[in-house]
């Protein structure tokens, strides 16, 4: 998908979570492991158990950030993936818009921020624009008490601008592959940015040749 593509759907903030169409009985699903040497674990359960986001593992003021947004306890999605994201699990989560599945890896990744703040901390690498300000959006909103500094990168704006802004080294980048491809392999002082970064693939469209190149300069 090109970057410049538009997401048509309107995404709020924190919307409610729609009813989970029953799967077919002939309905098969399967799923690569990222990591052979892990075995692949799968979670089916569609629903959570009553359990609050204290449960899963999250520091107070992450609770507190979720009580504050309306958060009343965790969807199925956050209730799995949240704990295995603490624990430093590859996950892999497949729920529907509207679940909180932004939630389910910002949270984790808030948490682990605040226990050893740095910057560039975690880039999160997004099909389109319009996705790529939602994200930042969320992530303001569940960061706010750490004074979060997200940064945005993605096409059709200055590129020089763009630079700029990931040499002050912002907490959270959320970018489309095609502009961090570039500013990568064209600006020789962007990767040492990303040298301590973790990685988070949002949805399947993001390009393996722009991971690629951000994997081959963190090398």
């Amino acid at each position: 998908m090109d970057e410049e593509t538009l997401v048509d759907e309107n995404f709020p903030l924190f919307s409610k979570r729609k009813p989970t169409p029953k799967p077919s009985k002939n309905s098969t699903t399967t799923a690569q492991n990222p990591n052979p040497e892990q075995p692949l674990t799968r979670t089916t359960n569609p629903t959570s158990p009553s359990s609050t986001f204290a449960d899963l593992g999250l520091a107070e003021w992450a609770v507190q950030a979720c009580k504050e947004l309306g958060m009343r306890r965790p969807t199925p999605v956050q209730h799995h993936c949240i704990p295995r994201i603490l624990a430093g699990d590859d996950v892999l989560g497949l729920a529907q818009t509207g679940s909180g599945k932004t939630a389910a890896f910002a949270l984790p990744i808030l948490h682990r921020l605040a226990e050893d703040p740095f910057g560039v901390f975690a880039l999160v690498v997004t099909p389109t624009r319009e996705l790529a300000y939602q994200l930042a959006e969320q992530f303001r909103a569940l960061g706010s008490c750490l004074h979060l500094r997200c940064a945005v990168v993605v096409g059709g704006m200055d590129m020089i601008n763009q630079a700029q802004t990931l040499m002050q080294r912002p907490h959270v980048v959320i970018a489309t592959p095609g502009r961090v491809k570039v500013l990568l392999e064209q600006n020789p002082d962007i990767p040492a940015v990303f040298a301590r970064t973790k990685v988070i693939r949002k949805s399947g469209f993001v390009e393996e040749s722009s991971v690629k190149v951000f994997q081959r300069n963190q090398e």
